[in-house]
Parts: structure tokens; sequence; C-alpha cells
């Protein structure tokens, strides 16, 4: 009777498993052998093209099947090339990963001709928050905000779409500073090297992530860090007020949030819409394993890159919710961002 039983429940326990061991040799055999593209959406050496180099080089171990991970930088008007190209062109199958600015998504609000619906996108994972800075050379002619009211100051920036440039133009609205955006750098570590070189006097917006990988800037005092784009202060600077404290009333400060929420999507990984079911939960799975793998935690520490894992799920419904915001918050924002005549 015993032996009886014992069988009856190993086969009650073999067919609840075949069908997801069936799965699970089925995503190995799709992978194994497969190459994925991962499209970062700017230039090589800024923030997003390290943290989706770090991420590519060790994803593949969670991966079943292990295949080859394959960068391709796609730089371009603040990402919205490499948006459009996936969201028109990605395969569905599992194959291409990518990594857009995060503004991206406030860029549909600006402009809905852009050709992609933020929130369609296959989110897989957030890798890290995206804490962002304003900041000057230390013999910039300015040396604070207060000093930008009275003085024309040069920033780089990527492209109109970008923080970089919609920061300062909204804040030359809303309190009266005299930033000029020169466009056309096309990744943190250009926008970098043209401020050290005297191209320009200081970055509207770049990572906290880059700043760590410049470390003589803070050894030599070298910048003027004067605001962050985030919801809250940051941890690291807790001296230095966010853009929403930078202002004195309730529609500017919501249209600054609304800007600052890209903080909290952050470096996502996305994939095409409509990207398949269960290709897109083991990619899920895979960098949830690998947000806490300590080879990898230990790796991106030594390249002074944040982790701050979201699983796709979650990072999806936060899109939708940004994406859902009240048209009057939308206006205003579009209004202040609007590139100077």
């Amino acid at each position: 009777m015993v032996r009886i039983a014992f069988s009856v429940a190993a086969i009650a326990v073999a067919a609840c498993a075949t069908p997801a061991l069936s799965q699970d040799a089925a995503i190995v055999d799709f992978y194994k052998g497969k190459t994925i593209t991962w499209i970062v959406g700017t230039g090589e050496g800024g923030g997003y093209d390290l943290s989706s180099r770090l991420a590519g080089q060790y994803v593949s171990r969670f991966i079943p099947g292990n295949p080859t991970v394959v960068p391709r930088n796609m730089p371009g008007a603040g990402s919205i090339a490499a948006a459009e190209f996936v969201f028109a062109n990605g395969p569905k199958d599992g194959t291409m990963l990518a990594m857009f600015q995060p503004t991206f998504i406030l860029e549909k609000f600006t402009n809905p001709a852009r050709r992609y619906k933020s929130e369609e996108f296959t989110y897989i994972a957030r890798v890290d928050a995206s804490d962002l800075v304003g900041l000057l050379w230390a013999d910039a002619p300015a040396k604070s905000l207060e000093d930008a009211k009275k003085q024309e100051v040069i920033l780089s920036a990527n492209a109109a779409a970008g923080t970089s440039a919609t920061i300062p133009w909204a804040l030359n609205r809303m309190i009266g500073t005299k930033f000029k955006v020169v466009l056309g750098y096309n990744s943190s570590a250009r926008m970098g090297l043209a401020m050290e070189s005297g191209e320009a006097h200081g970055i509207g917006s770049t990572s906290w992530d880059y700043l760590q990988t410049k470390q003589d800037w803070f050894d030599g005092k070298k910048i003027n860090i004067l605001y962050s784009i985030t919801m809250e202060r940051m941890t690291a600077l807790p001296g230095t007020p966010t853009v929403s404290e930078l202002v004195s009333n309730d529609r500017d400060r919501n249209a600054l949030k609304l800007m600052a929420s890209t903080s909290t999507v952050g470096r996502a990984v996305v994939s095409p819409p409509g990207n398949d079911a269960a290709r897109t939960k083991a990619l899920r799975d895979a960098f949830e394993a690998m947000s806490r793998d300590p080879e990898y935690l230990a790796d991106a520490k030594r390249r002074r890159l944040g982790h701050d894992f979201m699983r796709g799920d979650k990072l999806q419904a936060l899109v939708a919710d940004v994406a859902g915001q009240p048209q009057s918050v939308v206006d205003w924002m579009i209004e202040v961002t609007k590139k100077p005549d």
C-alpha cells in the first residue's frame, strides 16, 4: 500500500513538473548558440554605455542556454533614434535588449510624433537608478545658481530631448538663470571633455555614476554641483537641492518632479513591444539572479557603477503611471522645456 501510494504521488509530481521542465528545455534550446544584440542609445564611454557593457558581460551566465550578448552603440537625439529603431524594427523573439536615456519617456510627451510608445516596450529590469546632477567647472564665470542668474554660462548637452538641455531651459524660464545650452555631445564623456577643455563651463545633466569615474574632479575640487534631478535629495549629496526645490509654486514643482521621475526609471533594460512571454520571464529571472551575484556586484563596485535593481514587471507599471500623468502637468512641462528660438 505504501509503495502504491508513493508511486501515485511520484507520477503526480512528475506530471506537474513536466511542463516547467519542457519550458526550461525550450528556452535553453532557443538561446544556445544565439546572439543577443544589446542596443545602447548613447555613445561609448558614458554611464549608460558602461552600465550596459557591465550587465551584458554577466547576464549571459544566468540566461538559459548562455547566449552571447553583443553591445551596439546607437547614439542620436538623446536615445530617441535607438528607441524608434527598437520599437519599430526590433525582433520580438527575445534576442534584443536595449538601454536608452530615460528621458525618452518624456520626449514622447513633448513630441507625440515620435514613433514609439514608451509604455509598450517590454521592460526587463532596471540595473540602477539614474541619479543626475548639473554642475559647473570650478573656473566657470559663475560658481552658483545665483551667479548664473547674473552671468551667462555655457553648458554642454547631448540633444534637445535630454535633461542636459531641458533642465537648464526650464530653470531659465522658472528662476531666471542665464544658461546657454550647446547641443551635439553624444555622451557624458564627451560633455565632460568639453568642460575640461573650456568649450563649455559646465554640464546641464550628467549621471552620478559617470562622476564616480572622475575622482580627480572631486579630489582637485574642480567642479561645483548645482542641483540634482531626482525626486528626493541624494544620500551622497545631502546639501545639494533637487530641481523641484529651486522653484516657488506647485505648477513649476510638479513639472520638474515629472522630469525627475526618469531618475527612478533609471537604467532600464527593455526589449521590443510584444516580446515572447516565456523568454521575457527568462530574461527577467536572469537579471534578478545577476543582481545578487557577488562577482557582478564586486565588479560594479570596482568600476564605480551603481546597482539598484528593479524587476521588469514593476518597472512596466511605473512607466505606465508616468505615461498617464494629467495633461495639465504635461502641458506645462512641454512649455518650459522648449528649445529657445
